[in-house]
């Protein structure tokens, strides 16, 4: 009970919350070990403390990042073996190291030809010790709900990545008449899109051209218009709607 309370180290401290870890509906923060500490034995640990034994029980869970990252191959050989038609792949760089991955399972390719030809893209940031961005591909099936076909892993969004990640997408689904891609205005999405899919087609998203109409301080009653025509399906409605748009802002 001392006050640097040397003894109660983050290694033994992550004895204590372990098993909260092993629930994956339960988050385990700094804050709740710092509280739990406190109200079970009296201990004030600090932020930096409760975050380093929160790390060594996941690690004693799942390993450490650099083991799992190891583990990959494995991984992807189970999941082909476990699951018929899976494709996936793995980049490395000179020094043997993991540089890109990306998979699709093989109901998502047999489900595929059974979608709309339309595959929207994009990607999320990691907030991991190493980083990096979790590309994600869907489509939508004919019951109008969404399909997801694809993951890919990067260390960043960029040319390279973005064009290993689509060769390897039409490595495993190919291609389709009228084949239509949908993403944000990131300039790499476009450059990946235009070099491995050059007979397909590119646009930008609802939410991104509304954002932009926004930018360029267009009437709310053309915005209005514009995303009434973008959620019709029929060509006469479409062509109505974007006619009263160029009745109140023909240059829009």
């Amino acid at each position: 009970m001392k006050a640097d309370q040397r003894h109660a180290t983050s290694k033994l401290i992550s004895a204590y919350i372990i098993d909260n870890l092993w629930d994956p509906r339960f988050e385990v923060t700094p804050a709740f070990v710092m509280a739990e500490m406190q109200k079970l034995h009296g201990l004030d640990i600090g932020y930096h403390k409760a975050w380093r034994a929160i790390q060594h029980a996941s690690a004693l869970i799942r390993g450490t990042p650099e083991e799992n990252y190891e583990l990959l191959s494995s991984y992807l050989y189970m999941m082909t073996s476990k699951n018929p038609g899976t494709y996936t792949n793995i980049k490395i760089d000179d020094n043997n190291r993991f540089l890109y991955m990306f998979y699709v399972y093989g109901s998502s390719i047999a489900g595929w030809n059974h979608c709309r030809p339309v595959i929207a893209v994009d990607a999320t940031f990691w907030k991991s010790k190493f980083r990096g961005v979790l590309m994600i591909s869907v489509s939508k099936d004919t019951n109008n709900q969404i399909f997801p076909l694809d993951f890919g892993i990067a260390e960043s969004e960029n040319n390279n990545s973005y064009e290993w990640y689509f060769s390897q997408l039409r490595n495993a689904i190919g291609s389709r008449e009228n084949l239509i891609f949908l993403s944000d205005r990131h300039q790499a999405i476009a450059n990946g899109i235009a070099k491995v899919y050059p007979e397909s087609h590119h646009g930008i998203c609802i939410y991104h051209l509304e954002q932009n109409l926004k930018r360029r301080n267009v009437k709310s009653e053309v915005i209005k218009l514009f995303l009434s025509a973008a959620r019709v399906y029929r060509r006469k409605e479409f062509d109505l709607y974007m006619s009263d748009i160029a009745k109140v802002d023909k240059k829009t």
